[in-house]
């Protein structure tokens, strides 16, 4: 089998172009990465959290999410602060201009799958194998 028809290689590549579109057309405008959009949307369902668990949510490791919360800090689109029950816990959420942002950036989900030209059924199956592969595989 050549190495460019496996499924990885398709999902690797559909990955990486779609972390392009979304950073060179859709978020470009609002001054954000793919990444600090990630961030955003998990903070946006799940408010205060630790830093851990948001890097564990986004499969992001310790030296990623780091450099990508002091940048949104610096830009006020997020507070970092500590833990009130344990002072070595770092806990993060959106700040208000955070979520002015995200209020302004909603659309660009909708945005992404019509610039992508799939049906809606094509993304609902496409939905449904991602998550089978991704649940069979998980350690």
């Amino acid at each position: 089998m050549n190495k460019l028809s496996t499924v990885d290689y398709h999902l690797y590549h559909g990955q990486r172009e779609m972390i392009k579109h979304y950073n060179r057309n859709l978020l470009k405008s609002y001054g954000i990465s793919y990444q600090q959009y990630l961030v955003m949307m998990v903070l946006s369902e799940h408010h205060d959290m630790p830093v851990l668990k948001l890097g564990e949510k986004l499969a992001f490791q310790s030296g990623t999410i780091t450099p990508i919360l002091k940048k949104m800090e610096a830009d006020e689109l997020v507070i970092r602060s500590r833990s009130e029950t344990d002072e070595r816990v770092v806990m993060v959420s959106l700040a208000k201009t955070g979520q002015a942002l995200l209020e302004d950036i909603q659309h660009i989900p909708d945005e992404m799958f019509k610039d992508s030209k799939v049906t809606i059924e094509e993304y609902k199956r496409l939905m449904y194998l991602m998550n089978k592969i991704v649940h069979n595989i998980e350690v």
